[in-house]
């Protein structure tokens, strides 16, 4: 179809982005922050936390009785900037569901935001 001489109305193709690829170092941090919340080490799992989310995984950590999950899957995972969202559900007496956003900090991934979404329908609700 012409433009009729508009052409700042024209939209062409639209450049891809690249592929980015999770880096092992934030996938490192969250197996080791499920692994700390499902034994129960709230001390490993508070190390890796930024202090404005603290409160917020003190609750899941409650949730999450020790011994009771023995595994875990990525159910999704989503970027936006140099921040991962993760989404995983722990398998095992009553499954659960549980965001994590993780950012840089300096050299080091931490939790910047922990959403318990058990029970809750959202964006990423099957």
């Amino acid at each position: 179809m012409p433009d009729l001489g508009f052409r700042e109305n024209v939209m062409g193709p639209q450049p891809i982005g690249k592929v980015v690829v999770v880096p092992a170092e934030m996938t490192a941090a969250l197996d080791a922050l499920m692994r700390a919340l499902m034994s129960g080490d709230r001390g490993a799992a508070e190390a890796i936390t930024e202090p404005q989310v603290l409160e917020d995984l003190r609750q899941i950590a409650n949730a999450i009785a020790p011994g009771v999950y023995d595994k875990y899957e990525l159910v999704g995972r989503a970027r936006i900037g140099q921040h991962f969202f993760n989404k995983v559900r722990l398998t095992g007496a009553k499954p659960m569901t549980i965001q994590f956003r993780l950012g840089m900090n300096g050299e080091r991934w931490t939790v910047r935001e922990a959403t318990n979404l058990t029970g809750r329908r959202s964006g990423w609700s099957k």
